[in-house]
């Protein structure tokens, strides 16, 4: 996976050393179309062009000066041309201002050249048949005494003059090229996926949040495709997690939305039942239905009691409200689990004895288990739990009762089980008993009471423990497992079972 970085680094050593290359190519190219196999031998004779120039020069820089009169020696004069003609020069020799004499090398490639011109003004520089040529211009006197003139005009480039633009001109067009090419090709692998980006930026903001936006390489679901590129696929990875989390997050108001709305149609079902009951006996009183003071106190104890159920809905409700947005604060301390539970059962065992209903207690472990808890809670979960499994218990009286609390251990977690020798649960309510609101159907009535909310209560305490509750159908009945873990560092101090009341 390449970085834009990296990407930039490539383009910008490309935009460099590329168009350098292909002009290079083109040249050599051009010399092969040339006749030129070899580069060492056009630098070779470039050298030896040069040297070659300035020998000739030497050598007549001494005849001018020593021994004009080989001037005259026409076969002198031709040995000079044939050897400037090699190094691509040539001589024009005047005496008494008029040309007698013009290499043939001269001739042949400046053919109609005016010649004498050169002699009143000689330029240093010159551009000869699209060639730059410098010249160097001496005087003389012969042995006669007339006076002489000596121009040599030598090749300064051995390429002709246009090939320095056209070969910047290409030089230049091969870097816009590949800058352009280079620019195209970066940028659509950038500014493609920011597109894709953008694009899934425009669908979250319509709402819509179902599809997922990761990296070209991931083969998850139906992804938008983004890049290869690393920087932009962490960006899409942080899009992404974005994208998951919003949707989470109105997925979850959407469900508390739902909650709400089903607290409060519950809510008024379950309080409209006990104030129509109040409201029909109060009615009863004053419309003399119940004449006899017998009847009136039955009426008031029935009222009573519709009043404390109510009052306990309204308490459970209170207390769920608060588990469910996390306001409630856990008061955390160290409890000997096997002397709270024990303690627990004493305190219940002679209400339940009134119920006809047997509670045994089972301890397996050796009596130290350690847990953190919040003692009340604590307390309030296994209230719940044996008030359901009382609940649900037969009233038969030719068949004994009894519900059973075992207190076992594993390397992490302490257990404590809770069996009643019940109906138990069927097996299409076993997933849904711990949510709010939810009644088995043998609990739908009257009679048996209930909020719906007293295992959803345990459900978010044990949860705010860091333990986890369910329930299943043991040998004997229904069977509630607890399962919290054992002491840790959350414990503020020590508690005493027989200091709860």
């Amino acid at each position: 996976m390449s970085s834009i970085r990296l990407k930039l680094y490539k383009s910008y050593l490309a935009m460099a050393f590329v168009p350098l290359m292909l002009a290079i190519m083109l040249i050599l190219t051009m010399y092969v179309i040339a006749g030129k196999h070899d580069l060492r031998e056009m630098t070779g004779n470039e050298k030896n062009e040069s040297f070659e120039q300035a020998l000739v020069y030497g050598e007549l820089n001494y005849i001018l000066q020593y021994d004009t009169a080989k001037l005259d020696d026409v076969a002198y004069i031709q040995s000079l041309d044939d050897r400037l003609d090699d190094a691509w020069a040539g001589l024009v020799i005047a005496q008494n201002n008029k040309v007698e004499h013009i290499s043939p090398f001269l001739q042949r490639l400046f053919e109609g050249e005016n010649w004498n011109k050169y002699l009143y003004d000689v330029p240093t520089e010159l551009t000869l048949d699209l060639y730059r040529f410098a010249t160097k211009a001496e005087t003389f006197t012969y042995p006669d005494g007339s006076l002489g003139q000596l121009i040599l005009f030598y090749r300064l480039d051995p390429i002709p003059m246009f090939w320095h633009p056209v070969v910047m001109m290409v030089f230049l067009g091969f870097i816009a090229l590949t800058s352009f090419l280079l620019t195209y090709i970066v940028s659509r692998s950038i500014i493609k996926p920011i597109q894709s980006l953008r694009s899934a930026a425009l669908r979250i903001k319509e709402g819509d949040l179902s599809f997922p936006v990761l990296p070209q390489n991931s083969n998850l679901g139906q992804p938008i495709a983004i890049s290869g590129i690393k920087e932009i696929n962490q960006l899409s990875v942080a899009f992404e997690e974005m994208r998951v989390r919003l949707k989470s997050s109105i997925d979850q108001s959407l469900q508390y939305e739902e909650n709400r709305k089903q607290l409060l149609s519950h809510i008024s079902h379950d309080l409209k039942t006990p104030i129509s009951a109040i409201k029909g006996y109060i009615e009863g009183i004053i419309d003399g239905i119940a004449s006899t003071d017998e009847m009136r106190m039955r009426y008031l104890k029935t009222i009573y009691n519709k009043a404390e159920h109510m009052d306990e809905l309204i308490e459970e409700l209170f207390l769920y409200s608060k588990l469910d947005l996390q306001t409630v604060a856990y008061d955390f301390k160290r409890i000997e689990l096997s002397a709270y539970v024990e303690h627990f059962m004493e305190e219940q065992h002679f209400e339940l004895e009134k119920s006809n209903i047997a509670l045994r207690f089972i301890d397996t472990t050796d009596g130290s288990i350690s847990i953190s808890a919040d003692p009340e809670k604590l307390n309030r979960v296994l209230l719940n739990i044996l008030n359901n499994c009382v609940k649900y218990l037969e009233r038969d009286e030719a068949l004994p009762h009894r519900v059973e609390v075992r207190l076992k251990e594993d390397e992490r977690f302490a257990i404590i089980e809770i069996e009643d020798n019940g109906p138990g649960i069927d097996e299409v309510d076993l997933p849904f008993i711990f949510e709010r609101f939810y009644r088995a159907e043998k609990s739908r009535n009257s009679e048996t009471g209930g909020s719906g909310l007293g295992l959803a209560i345990v459900k978010q305490i044990i949860e705010g423990h860091h333990g986890y509750v369910y329930a299943d159908n043991g040998l004997l009945g229904a069977l509630f497992i607890i399962r919290l873990p054992k002491q840790t560092t959350r414990v503020v101090k020590d508690y005493a079972a027989n200091t709860y009341h």
